[in-house]
């Protein structure tokens, strides 16, 4: 039976639980519902935004009877297995542990992508954000770290591959970095950075060589054995990139990839085919199909759709789906009884986000995330069978219903004529006009926004506050001319998509161009600060959380980077041939910190990898020598990507006292 436009609807014993986990959290706010209902509105107590999703990740097993998901309480992150919507099994603390995604192979074990920041010294490149695999035996109720005490590799993973079946059991293959050691010191590095993959049999934990690294790439796919199907290779100086059947294998196909984004995706839609995406001279992919054994051309697969993310069969290993981007992502399958299970499904949530994240190979039964109008996020395990929709839980479960503000998608005009999709969040129970602003640009750049709950935005939102989310020029999810338009616009026409936003609304009398803020992260936080140097006369402050504030500096840095590819991305947006280029002074707040018309607050964490600390450092001694306003906010152990719920309390609590100090709203919010 597939779902249709009904459903119904239990609280299991399974988010029961989880609710009384969270109990010294939200125990109050669950036991004060109904009367909160009746009530007038109330503005919600901003901790409740600065906490991580209650419920993070989820993955089923592979038969769907199991269910493993990441949860946290205060700053507690849990692991957590049940039987799928009925009881908890098993609960692990994960201490400091950051959890980045989390999967079964077949019924015993759980697999959890983890990273922490580690420092290696000068020799290395100082601190990297490191993944690796922490296995979760369920039948043992032990966690083991696979590469932990190996003294053949680093501890750390560069790549995961999915769980394959063995005659010899399950494996779980990796790709690592050998290590040397010194017999006469005792001493151990890294031998270099040659890729390999190794393999762990998860039934034994031994871990074993599958194919050793190599200087001209580190890409594989992986068939049934498991065993290389497929390698691919770069010339970073000739910028050629060349797909290879089998470990040692003849070539299949070669092509230009001055921007390194050409890779293997994977096995194709039938056995012997391998997958890959390969890019022209404009820049623009195209997904590609062809047999292993070279016996006929690739042919190109979906040419019209923006492809996302890539669904493969957990036990064949082939293409069985994808998710195509748009402003509502939507997952597609190959197979058209699974589309209709997909469709019927999305149809039991109408006028809501469905977010498909976890499934068996039928889709008989799947996790899926709902949000939207009403709805902070909602998980839902749904069985086909039963055609029921089953509520596992919530991700901000303190926040009700009418305490969400409007979420809708916006589009203006740039100054140049080209359309710019936004996001806009209004405050609830507020009248769209003359509100306050908060501009809120994404990082990346080529990233995007998308209109569903935002805990940043809402946040603001629930102050008073329209918030401003545009996908300027350069964004990603509305193809590669779009993104090609930011190219050279870096600190430029980027930078003029955000205020022509704030006029957009202006004009429509939805804000006061008077009483605008504009707060970002990484990108983002860069075009806080060019809101108030590069720019002038629009902001009446400016958040810059991780900002890149030297492009000099910045670009330098990426020399080093073993993947030039990326420092010629990089260069591409800002539209010059190398570092000392002047043209970046004219972009640049650190160089332009004299002109800040604004007051500046810079948020940074000691352990960001990604925009190192040192960028925050330099222009809050700028801004120091110029006398300008600004405080310098550093968090202590913080990553680029807030990833603990410490982190995220902290930076939601500074940057709000913030903005509220500088662009109050109205005194009062309006009630029902």
């Amino acid at each position: 039976m597939f779902l249709d436009s009904w459903m119904t609807i239990n609280k299991c014993l399974f988010a029961s639980l989880l609710f009384i986990l969270s109990s010294a959290v939200y125990a109050e706010d669950d036991a004060s519902s109904a009367a909160a209902a009746r009530a007038p509105y109330q503005v919600p107590e901003l901790r409740l935004y600065g906490h991580l999703p209650a419920i993070d990740i989820t993955a089923l097993s592979e038969s769907g009877r199991q269910l493993a998901m990441v949860v946290s309480v205060d700053d507690r992150r849990l692991l957590v297995v049940g039987d799928a919507g009925k009881q908890l099994t098993l609960k692990i603390g994960l201490g400091d542990i950051k959890a980045r995604d989390l999967y079964w192979a077949g019924e015993r074990y759980v697999i959890l992508i983890t990273s922490s920041t580690q420092n290696l010294g000068m020799v290395y490149g100082y601190k990297y954000e490191f993944q690796n695999i922490a296995v979760l035996d369920t039948k043992t109720k032990d966690v083991f770290w696979p590469l932990a005490k190996s003294s053949k590799v680093l501890n750390a993973a560069f790549g995961v591959y999915m769980p394959m079946k063995s005659d010899d059991g399950w494996q779980q293959c990796v790709n690592t970095l050998p290590l040397n050691k010194s017999t006469r010191s005792g001493s151990v590095w890294i031998s270099g950075f040659d890729i390999e993959v190794r393999c762990v049999n998860l039934d034994s934990r031994k871990l074993k060589l599958l194919v050793a690294g190599r200087k001209d790439g580190s890409g594989w796919a992986l068939g049934a054995g498991p065993k290389i199907i497929a390698r691919e290779t770069h010339d970073n100086v000739r910028t050629d990139w060349e797909l290879y059947t089998g470990k040692r294998g003849d070539r299949l196909y070669k092509s230009k990839d001055p921007f390194g984004r050409n890779s293997i995706i994977g096995q194709g839609r039938t056995e012997g085919t391998i997958l890959f995406v390969s890019h022209d001279k404009n820049g623009l992919g195209h997904l590609l199909e062809m047999p292993l054994d070279g016996s006929a051309e690739p042919v190109e697969l979906y040419p019209d759709l923006g492809i996302e993310r890539y669904i493969f069969n957990s036990t064949t290993g082939l293409l069985s789906g994808f998710v195509v981007s748009g402003d509502q992502p939507e997952l597609q399958m190959i197979d058209d009884p699974l589309e209709a299970r997909v469709r019927g499904t999305r149809k039991a949530f109408p006028n809501l986000n469905v977010h498909f994240e976890s499934m068996t190979d039928d889709l008989g039964r799947m996790i899926v995330r709902t949000d939207g109008a009403g709805d902070a996020g909602t998980w839902w395990l749904v069985d086909i069978a039963s055609g029921e929709a089953v509520e596992i839980g919530w991700r901000y479960p303190g926040i009700k219903a009418d305490q969400i503000g409007p979420v809708k998608m916006s589009h203006y005009k740039a100054a140049d004529g080209l359309e710019i999709p936004a996001v806009l969040t209004l405050p609830p129970h507020r009248d769209a006009k003359n509100l306050p602003l908060v501009v809120l640009p994404h990082g990346g750049p080529e990233a995007r926004d998308y209109p569903q709950f935002d805990w940043l935005a809402q946040a603001f939102a629930s102050r008073g506050y329209a918030v401003l989310q545009p996908n300027f020029r350069g964004s990603k999810g509305y193809g590669n001319q779009y993104r090609n338009a930011g190219f050279g616009e870096w600190g430029r026409k980027m930078q003029t998509d955000l205020s022509d936003g704030l006029a957009a609304l202006a004009a429509e009398g939805v804000i006061d161009p008077s009483r605008a803020c504009i707060v970002g992260g990484s990108y983002g936080g860069y075009a806080a600060l060019a809101g108030v140097t590069v720019q002038q006369g629009i902001y009446r402050c400016a958040v810059a959380i991780a900002p890149v504030t030297d492009l000099n500096l910045f670009l330098r840095d990426k020399e080093f980077d073993r993947k030039r590819n990326s420092l010629r991305y990089w260069k591409e947006f800002m539209g010059v041939e190398g570092t000392g280029d002047d043209s970046l002074d004219e972009i640049a707040p650190y160089v332009l910190a004299k002109r800040a018309d604004a007051p500046i607050m810079l948020i940074h964490g000691s352990d960001d990898t990604v925009v190192e600390i040192v960028q925050s450092e330099r222009m809050a001694k700028k801004l120091r020598s110029a006398k300008k306003p600004y405080e310098f906010i550093e968090i202590d152990g913080a990553d680029h990507f807030l990833s603990r719920e410490s982190t995220r309390q902290r930076v939601l609590a500074e940057s709000m006292r913030f903005v509220l100090e500088n662009n109050p709203p109205e005194i009062g919010v309006k009630r029902d």
